[in-house]
Formats: structure tokens, C-alpha cells, sequence
């Protein structure tokens, strides 16, 4: 038999971080659709000095502008409020965002709408599964890194 491999969710070229790759095809629908959706955690570096301000509007939504590709065929616009995210200040430039939602270059496009150029952009956690140098990360810290997932990382995902 034919065994296929399917990511669960992609990254643009100008992020790194964490992918879930998986030969069960029913989990990707499961983890980034309907009411099991899953969070994932982002780090971020912008151009400039993130004010307390500027947070606040991220954390609420920010209107953005994004065009749905699916199968080759190109969607209308949609031009709507992103969902309530979480946000953390971690440095005067750098901040930690959870997202639910995952529009098209999400992030990307909310710091654009507030003045602020992305300089890095980073996947650290998904699925309850972490990237880093943290015992619990499995050391997974360079591009291209990889690692088999343990039991409780299996059990994790058979939850979703």
C-alpha cells in the first residue's frame, strides 16, 4: 500500500518552528478545524518597541485582510477582526502570541495593520508539544531537527 504524509498546518517560508507531520490523514482535520482546534504558541521579534497599547489591540483583533486558497481556486477576500489571541510581552521588540485561529500570515498581517515590520517568527508550541531546549522539547532547537513522538506526545494527539 501507498502511505501518505500530511502536515498538520504549514508554516510560510519566513517562519520556523514547529510542524506535525502525520500518516493519519482524519488528525489534521481534526486538530485545525471545528470545536477540537488547537492553539498554537508563536514567538515573535517586530521592528520596533511593542507598546503596552499596541498589545492590547493584539490581544482583541485587529482587522485584517486575507484571500483563502484551497485546491488551486482562489476565495473572495475576507476582510475581518482577528479572534481574541493571548499575548505576552517578552522583550521591549518580542512578544509570545496564542492563536486559535489561523488565517493566512496571520501575524504577519496584524503587525503590518499597527506599523510593524515581522523581523522573526517562530512556531514553539502546538498540540501541547514544544520546541526548544527544555527537557520536555526533546532538544528540538535547529532547522530541520526532528524527533519521533513519546507516548504521552502520542496520547496528546489521539486526544484531538
Amino acid at each position: 500500500p501507498r502511505h501518505r504524509v500530511y502536515p498538520i498546518g504549514r508554516l510560510d517560508k519566513e517562519t520556523s518552528g514547529l510542524i506535525i507531520i502525520t500518516s493519519d490523514g482524519r488528525l489534521v482535520n481534526a486538530a485545525l478545524r471545528g470545536e477540537k482546534k488547537q492553539p498554537k504558541v508563536y514567538k515573535v521579534m517586530v521592528d520596533g518597541r511593542l507598546s503596552e497599547r499596541d498589545l492590547q489591540q493584539l490581544r482583541d483583533g485587529i482587522v485584517i485582510k486575507t484571500v483563502a486558497q484551497r485546491d488551486g481556486k482562489i476565495s473572495p477576500p475576507l476582510i475581518a477582526k482577528t479572534k481574541e489571541c493571548k499575548v505576552e510581552k517578552i522583550g521591549p521588540c518580542s512578544c509570545q502570541m496564542t492563536l486559535v485561529e489561523g488565517r493566512n500570515r496571520q501575524i504577519r498581517k496584524m503587525m503590518d495593520a499597527l506599523g510593524y515590520n515581522v523581523i522573526r517568527l517562530q512556531r514553539v508550541e502546538f498540540m501541547g508539544i514544544y520546541l526548544g531546549t527544555t527537557e520536555i522539547s526533546k532538544g528540538l532547537e535547529k532547522p530541520g531537527d526532528w524527533a519521533v513522538l513519546d507516548e504521552h506526545e502520542m496520547q496528546l494527539v489521539r486526544e484531538v
